[in-house]
C-alpha cells in the first residue's frame, strides 16, 4: 500500500496535522521537525496525493475543452485548434483536458465543473442551450465559448468573422461573373449560420441580384449531408453556376456529387467551402475556402479562461478574429 501521512506520523510519533504542515512548508513548524519529516518521507517513498493537494490549493490548474459533437465531425478542426490551445496552456502553467459529451447531456458538463475537476471551461459545440450558459454564469464558473457568438454581454466568446468570410467568397464569385449562386446553410451552427447567411444575402443585394429561396438549401451534422442538397440544386432549371457550401466537409460531398453527375468543377459549377481544413485537399480540384485562424483561436480561448481565473471580476470579452479567402482549383 502507498505510504500515507499517518504512516509518517506514526513513525515519528507526531500528529498527522504536524506532518502535513511540515510537508507543505508551514512556518509554525520548526526547521528540525521539517527536516525529520522530509527525511522520513523520502525513506518511506511517500507520494503526495495530487487530488488532496489540489483541494488544499483550491485549484487544479486544469482547463476542460468540452465537445458535444461526435469527434469524427470535428477532428480536422481540432487538429488546427489544439496546437495553439496546448501551447498557451503550458505557458499559463495549465493542463488542457478534452471531454466529449456523446449524448449531449449538459448535466455532465455541470457535474464536472461543480465537482472541482477543472478550474475553467472552453465550450466548443454546435450549440449549448441557454440553461447550461445560465448555470455556469450563476455558478460564477470561468468559461469561454469557442466558435459561436453568444448574444449575452456576460459571456466571453471567440469567433472567426463568418460574415466577412462569406462576403469574401461572394465578392470573388460575383466578380468572376456568377449570378446564380446557391448557398448551403447549417442551422445547428446557430449564430454562425445566421452571420454567414446574412453575408450571402447582403452580397447579392449589393450586386443588385434578387435572391431565390430555392437556391438556399439546408445541411445537417451527419455523414454525406451535402449529397441530397446538391442533387436538389441540380434538379433546378437552370441549376446554379456556383455553390457556397456550409464548410469544407460539405464541399467534399458537393464536388463528389457534381462529378458523379458528369459535371466539371469549376467549369460547370464552382464550389467553395469554409474553415480551411485538411478536408479541402481530399478532392480534385482542391477546394477554395475561407481560412480561419485556428491556432490563434485556440490560444485566445485559453488566454481568456486564464484571465478570468486570475481576475475574477474581469468583464467578459467577445472577440471576432479576421479570416482569409484561399483560392484553389474549385473556384
Amino acid at each position: 500500500m502507498p505510504t500515507s501521512l499517518t504512516d509518517i506520523a506514526r513513525r515519528l510519533e507526531l500528529s498527522p496535522s504536524t506532518v502535513s504542515k511540515a510537508l507543505n512548508g508551514y512556518r509554525d513548524v520548526s526547521s528540525d521537525t521539517r527536516e525529520l519529516v522530509l527525511r522520513a518521507a523520502l525513506e518511506l517513498d511517500y507520494q503526495p496525493s495530487s487530488a488532496a493537494r489540489d483541494l488544499r490549493r483550491g485549484r487544479t490548474d486544469r482547463i476542460g475543452l468540452f465537445l458535444n459533437t461526435a469527434l469524427e465531425y470535428v477532428v480536422d478542426y481540432l487538429s488546427g485548434i489544439i496546437p495553439g490551445a496546448v501551447r498557451c496552456s503550458q505557458e499559463c502553467g495549465k493542463r488542457l483536458l478534452i471531454y466529449t459529451l456523446t449524448d449531449n447531456d449538459p448535466g455532465q458538463l455541470l457535474q464536472v465543473c461543480r465537482a472541482g475537476e477543472i478550474d475553467g471551461v472552453i465550450l466548443f459545440s454546435t450549440h449549448y442551450d441557454s440553461h447550461t450558459i445560465e448555470a455556469l454564469l450563476q455558478d460564477d464558473f470561468p468559461f469561454v465559448v469557442m466558435g459561436r457568438y453568444i448574444p449575452d454581454d456576460r459571456v466571453s466568446c471567440v469567433v472567426p468573422d463568418y460574415y466577412d468570410g462569406t462576403r469574401q467568397i461572394m465578392d470573388h464569385l460575383l466578380a468572376a461573373g456568377h449570378r446564380r449562386i446557391a448557398f448551403m446553410t447549417r442551422p445547428e451552427l446557430t449564430t454562425a449560420n445566421e452571420a454567414r447567411l446574412q453575408g450571402y444575402l447582403d452580397a447579392l443585394a449589393a450586386a443588385e441580384i434578387g435572391w431565390d429561396d430555392r437556391l438556399i438549401v439546408e445541411t445537417r451534422l451527419e455523414p454525406d449531408s451535402g449529397v441530397a442538397p446538391t442533387r436538389q440544386l441540380l434538379a433546378l432549371t437552370p441549376y446554379p453556376s456556383a455553390i457556397v457550401a456550409a464548410h469544407d466537409l460539405v464541399a467534399v460531398d458537393v464536388i463528389n456529387t457534381l462529378q458523379t453527375a458528369g459535371l466539371r468543377v469549376p467549369q460547370d459549377v464552382a464550389v467553395t467551402g469554409f474553415d480551411g481544413l485538411r478536408a479541402g485537399f481530399r478532392t480534385l480540384p482542391h477546394i477554395s475556402t475561407v481560412q480561419q485562424p485556428l491556432e490563434r483561436i485556440g490560444e485566445r480561448v485559453v488566454e481568456l479562461v486564464n484571465r478570468r481565473l486570475n481576475e475574477p471580476a474581469a468583464p467578459a470579452v467577445q472577440e471576432t478574429l479576421p479570416v482569409q479567402l484561399v483560392l484553389r482549383g474549385s473556384a
